[in-house]
């Protein structure tokens, strides 16, 4: 059973700053393969993003929290590997 992935206005905003083709890859790498099983593709965080995934494709991550009940993925950021856990 899918989830549906939700895109959070500050993850499109990122997405917009990323290369293109990265851009466009990191879309649909989301949409096809993480909404399958986002609990076994992603990595659970911990510390202060206790509660929170994140999804490896390359040197980007993206971080979602999952609504088990509502059967989504809400993507809540993207970034580069090094900046990702900042701010």
């Amino acid at each position: 059973m899918s989830y549906k992935v939700v895109w959070h206005e500050k993850a499109l905003d990122d997405l917009k700053g990323i290369d293109k083709s990265q851009a466009k890859a990191i879309f649909e790498k989301a949409k096809n393969y993480l909404s399958k099983d986002p609990l076994s593709l992603g990595k659970p965080l911990k510390g202060i993003f206790k509660g929170l995934y994140r999804y490896r494709l390359g040197d980007y991550r993206v971080i979602y929290a999952i609504d088990r009940k509502e059967k989504l993925i809400i993507v809540l950021k993207i970034g580069d590997r090094k900046d990702i856990y900042r701010s």
